[in-house]
């Protein structure tokens, strides 16, 4: 008996409604602009604007790299 009410549930297939997926498609948004803001964000306060700090990327761990 549970193993036929089983096949029948599996049978059915789920349908999200529009506000789910509305909702799922405006997080998705907000989170990939998130990750976008927050790696633009490092690049311009620790990447572009610090030469020094550029220069130490390049050299590595050379003897001239030293800040």
């Amino acid at each position: 008996m549970t193993y036929q009410f089983l096949q029948i549930t599996l049978a059915e297939s789920w349908v999200p409604s529009e506000n789910l997926i509305y909702f799922l498609l405006i997080f998705g948004a907000f989170l990939i602009a998130g990750v976008f803001l927050s790696i633009l964000t490092f690049y311009e306060d620790c990447y572009w604007n610090d030469k020094e700090y550029r220069k130490y990327l390049k050299d590595g761990k050379k003897k001239s790299a030293k800040i």
